[in-house]
């Protein structure tokens, strides 16, 4: 691949996206922005806000040791050209347009025989096969007689980017974004006892051709179609709980229950709740089912049992829960400590449900006194390296490969490089993460900052955008699947894009909706490291930035990075600076010098700045990246910005890496810590009598105030009269 100049392969490709953002908006009138509308809502229910998503409240995506049929491996899948106007348009007025481009491929009886296979999870355009256009996909499955009288549930962890989607020939819905999950109830739909089939209609429009999808316009990564996350089904009681939220303290937890009920008649429900030790060895490291991580014959640390009243048909509620866990073990990178909650309900005092999350008990936070990072009340920073969610290696054996990562041993080839590289907090791409990563992450110990894909937004596009609201729903569906996951610690909201107000107000806009939905994690945006006076941050918990001195501007390394965080600190005096990406690529042998030369220059002019030091500001350097990767840009294939080459072997990039580096994470799976704790509810009738004591106590106060005022002018009183009479 030919080598291009610095300034003008920066240039290029920032000019690029800015034309883009002038062109497109020519080209198209107002009333081509979609108004397809998002599918996640949010509805109070007893003073709860719970989500809601195509009908029933958003569940756990989490692996559940439930009645389940996984529908990965080879489905039938047929690429073609889609109308995108048609894609994104209101399904009300255009399902039947919808249908007859569809020539019957959503029904059973479809003769797909000549169709050629593809993996789920995967993508029917991997590189460098040319992306976008879309496919339909169908897969025919048995379902159990014994699935009869269940409620049944479809989950897809991710389709990207537009999905519609039929059971045995019954619409079920759509759902727009490429890295988020979505559910639906098939319980009317499914065929227990016969063989039944499912279609998707998959349209990804192409970026750069238009302006209301997300991402939008020129990225540098590969834009993979198709169903690149798992798809299962599982099957419930009626009565059953939907999910489970922790959230952590550093002496105990809060827990939220989602219950629902599919139809049925009101019954009394009750919910109990076990806090669970658990242990992290080889063995069960990439088991997704979090009970296998419960030592043998190992009790409750805390148990409790909540009545959740009657639920009614069609019902949802929420039981909400608190335990203090003194002496616990706290989650970091490096100790890794998690515990299991296991959840049961029980309808009219019986069993009828389970359901397993892992949590940490960890706190990220700002000094309130200085510009820092705290984790679990002690300064953090972090030496950090960014991945793509992509297959390994963008070449085998010189012949270029490509695919969407689908298997925990894709991630660990990974985080082996990580660990070599001695990286505590990885930048999972630039979209919400693979959870593949963070289950592996909480287990090994590794701090995640996840994003949402708004990538090179300018003032128009933000505005496009925000006004469909899909930004707010990927952030919602981000933070309710990653909820339980201690190794996130930072959520993104925009990555070097463009705008000042729209810009500020965006990120403000997504700031609070991260509060309201989660609240655990620290918020930040990736502005340009050349505008280190970017003031954009303001509604945020970090101040992020790109830092590329003596790579695509100046000046060189050493004294641009210093003097950048100098001006990002006094534009910032209160906030973490944070660095998330710095790099340069290596298209030759010769390039190689020069990329670690680089690296060392940047790192050492950064790191009087950490904030673990007294006068320190800066929370995290992170280099990009570890691999290299399939991209899109124009003239580019692959870029090879990796510490690591092609074939496995470090770049002296990443030896450099490794020496200057602190590490000390990732070794989880090695400690085999078995987490402990003393706990016990917090009761809420304790507090209930608690809060009567003070009651009792304030009206005593009350009362005998002015009984004594009372009782001192009867006395005065008196001795006026007995000097008057004398």
């Amino acid at each position: 691949m030919p080598t291009l100049r610095p300034a003008r392969r920066f240039a290029g490709f920032l000019l690029t996206t800015i034309l883009l953002g002038l062109v497109l908006p020519a080209c198209a009138s107002p009333e081509a922005a979609s108004e397809l509308a998002p599918t996640l809502s949010f509805k109070t229910i007893g003073g709860s806000r719970i989500a809601f998503q195509d009908g029933i409240p958003v569940p756990t995506f989490g692996y559940q040791p439930r009645r389940r049929i996984d529908l990965s491996g080879r489905w039938r899948v047929d690429p073609m050209l889609m109308d995108n106007d048609l894609s994104l348009a209101v399904r009300s007025g255009a399902l039947n347009r919808i249908l007859a481009e569809a020539a019957g491929r959503e029904k059973p009886a479809y003769d797909d025989t000549r169709w050629p296979t593809v993996d789920v999870p995967g993508s029917y355009d991997p590189p460098p096969t040319a992306a976008g256009g879309g496919a339909w996909y169908r897969k025919d499955f048995d379902v159990p007689t014994e699935w009869q009288n269940q409620t049944v549930t479809l989950k897809f962890g991710a389709v990207n980017y537009i999905a519609d989607l039929w059971l045995n020939g019954h619409y079920l819905g759509y759902h727009e974004g490429g890295s988020t999950p979505f559910a639906f109830d098939v319980t009317d739909a499914i065929i227990p006892g016969d063989v039944n089939l499912i279609a998707v209609r998959v349209d990804n429009p192409p970026w750069g051709t238009r302006q209301d999808i997300v991402p939008w316009g020129l990225t540098d990564w590969w834009n993979y179609g198709g169903v690149t996350q798992p798809v299962w089904m599982e099957a419930t009681p009626s009565v059953y709980a939907a999910r489970a939220d922790v959230v952590p303290h550093l002496d105990g937890a809060d827990i939220a229950v989602t219950l629902h009920q599919r139809r049925g008649d009101p019954a009394p429900v009750q919910v109990g709740l076990d806090i669970l030790p658990a242990e992290v060895d080889p063995t069960n490291l990439t088991t997704p089912n979090p009970a296998s991580l419960v030592p043998a014959g190992a009790l409750p640390i805390a148990s409790q049992r909540v009545d959740a009243g009657l639920l009614g048909r069609d019902g949802t509620t929420q039981v909400h829960a608190s335990f203090s866990l003194a002496n616990a073990d706290l989650w970091s990178p490096q100790s890794p400590a998690l515990y299991v909650l296991q959840v049961q309900v029980f309808w009219q005092e019986r069993l009828v449900d389970q359901l397993y999350e892992t949590f940490g008990l960890r706190r990220i936070a700002v000094d309130a006194k200085l510009p820092r990072l705290l984790l679990n009340g002690d300064p953090v920073a972090y030496a950090g390296v960014a991945l793509h969610d992509e297959r390994v290696y963008p070449a085998v054996n010189g012949r270029p490969r490509g695919g969407p990562v689908v298997t925990p041993d894709d991630i660990l080839i990974l985080l082996e490089k990580a660990n070599a590289t001695n990286v505590q907090l990885i930048r999972a791409d630039h979209h919400p993460a693979n959870p593949l990563l963070l289950m592996l992450a909480d287990r090994l110990g590794y701090a995640i900052w996840e994003e949402i894909p708004l990538y090179h937004y300018t003032p128009a596009t933000f505005g496009i955008a925000m006004d469909r609201g899909i930004p707010q729903q990927m952030l919602a569906e981000m933070d309710l699947r990653d909820m339980n996951h201690p190794a996130v610690l930072f959520h993104g909201l925009a990555n070097e894009s463009t705008g000042g107000i729209e810009r500020e107000q965006a990120l403000a806009t997504l700031h609070n909706l991260d509060r309201a939905v989660d609240g655990t994690r620290l918020t930040g945006q990736a502005a340009y490291g050349n505008q280190p006076d970017d003031t954009t941050s303001r509604p945020l918990d970090v101040a992020g930035y790109t830092t590329y001195y003596g790579v695509f501007y100046g000046p060189d390394a050493g004294p641009g990075t210093a003097r950048a965080l100098q001006t990002a600190h006094a534009t910032f005096p209160r906030k973490p600076i944070m660095i998330l990406e710095f790099g340069r690529w290596s298209d030759s042998v010769n390039d190689q010098e020069e990329q670690r030369r680089i690296l060392a220059d940047s790192y050492q002019a950064a790191a009087p700045y950490l904030d673990t030091l007294p006068s320190g500001f800066l929370g995290a350097a992170t280099w990009w990246t570890l691999d290299d990767y399939w991209t899109q840009r124009p003239g580019v294939k692959i870029e090879h910005f990796g510490l690591y080459a092609p074939n496995g072997d470090p770049r002296p990039a990443g030896l450099q890496a490794a020496a200057l580096f602190s590490g000390g994470a990732g070794q989880g799976a090695r400690q085999k810590i078995v987490s402990t704790a003393t706990g016990q509810p917090r009761q809420p009738a304790v507090q209930g009598l608690r809060f009567l004591g003070y009651l009792a106590y304030a009206l005593v106060v009350a009362l005998l105030i002015p009984s004594v005022i009372l009782l001192v002018m009867l006395l005065i009183r008196r001795s006026a009269r007995r000097v008057t009479i004398s």
